[in-house]
């Protein structure tokens, strides 16, 4: 109640998969087709306890097959099939570093979004900064 808020970006999550994985004939899938896939884990800002609650909360148990801390390695291990990821949309690219192409699918069901923004004091105006930031994010979010 103390907090005023600017949201800048909604990225819903969105599963990566490996050009020609199976999935990938699908526009959408679902999370019970998740269950049997071994998943790459991104470690960082708590994006994998999040992935783990997001699946718990339907009834899936993921089957870990790496954990890593860099988005780029999540990139490659499923661009090279080692795995399918479950992450927000602002992270996804097409391609992995060494040039492997990386297919993103929706995920039917009600998925929670992650939500990015600034926040400042109640009753107080933003800084001439945050302002500032305000604007420069949704700018470049427009030109998109």
């Amino acid at each position: 109640m103390a907090l005023q808020t600017e949201i800048i970006e909604t990225s819903p999550y969105q599963l990566w998969l490996p050009n020609g994985h199976k999935l990938t004939t699908r526009t959408s899938v679902s999370i019970e087709d998740l269950t049997d896939e071994p998943m790459i884990m991104l470690r960082i800002d708590e994006i994998e306890e999040a992935t783990r609650k997001l699946l718990s909360a339907f009834g899936a148990r993921p089957r870990v097959a790496f954990r890593t801390r860099s988005v780029e390695a999540v990139r490659s291990l499923v661009a090279t099939g080692a795995g399918i990821a479950l992450l927000p949309e602002m992270v996804y690219r097409r391609w992995s570093l060494e040039g492997d192409r990386i297919v993103s699918r929706d995920v039917s069901g009600s998925l929670p979004v992650v939500q990015v923004g600034t926040v400042w004091r109640k009753g107080a105006p933003p800084s001439r900064i945050t302002r500032e930031f305000i604007m420069t994010a949704q700018a470049h979010k427009n030109n998109k």
